[in-house]
């Protein structure tokens, strides 16, 4: 179990080192292929590599040639070392640029979001102002309604004292004699007012 925690452990610090090897050699390769004198560095260090493996295959020394490729691959790593850190910072600078805007954007897509939701809640808000201010207008008018034309019987003797005053009783009476049923006796001075 603990060798297969282990090998798993180098399985991704292996994958790890190669990830930022390709890293460092991409930011390279841009360095290089910007000037000329890197680009004939790296083809004498490519020249020097294949010499090399020439002469190991031939069995002859090559000690010489290990040296030169030394020499030119530190040549090489001090001329583009200082491009590549600053493109490594460029692209640090870019990465958190980015993120930024990211968050500005996301902070402005939330911003929208809440004026929506409060233009939205205020008009729910109004319309439902609006409904209960027609529904107690339509309530009172009612009441009105039901308070300005009472339902009379008109088969019923009424006398003064059902009505609160002499104008509700004139109207009653002027609607029964329209009904036909009489003035029930309440304008017993027959001026045309109930009650007096």
């Amino acid at each position: 179990m603990k060798e297969l925690k282990d090998k798993d452990f180098r399985l991704v610090l292996k994958v790890l080192f190669i990830l930022a090897c390709l890293y460092i050699f991409m930011l390279a390769l841009e360095c290089i292929v910007g000037s000329i004198w890197n680009i004939l560095l790296l083809l004498t260090i490519i020249i020097i590599v294949l010499w090399c493996y020439y002469r190991k295959k031939k069995e002859k020394t090559y000690v010489k040639g290990v040296l030169l490729l030394i020499i030119l691959i530190l040549l090489l790593i001090f001329s583009i070392g200082p491009c590549v850190y600053e493109r490594h910072i460029a692209e640090m600078n870019d990465t958190k640029s980015e993120e930024k805007q990211r968050e500005i954007e996301a902070e402005k897509y939330t911003n929208e979001v809440q004026e929506n939701m409060k233009k939205t809640q205020e008009k729910t808000q109004e319309e439902q102002t609006k409904k209960n201010v027609e529904e107690d207008e339509s309530k009172k008018n009612k009441k009105s309604y039901d308070y300005s034309t009472p339902i009379y019987n008109f088969k019923e003797d009424k006398d003064c004292s059902d009505f609160r005053n002499a104008s509700e009783a004139t109207k009653f009476m002027k609607k029964s004699i329209a009904a036909g049923f009489g003035d029930h006796r309440l304008d017993r001075n027959k001026d045309g007012i109930a009650c007096n």
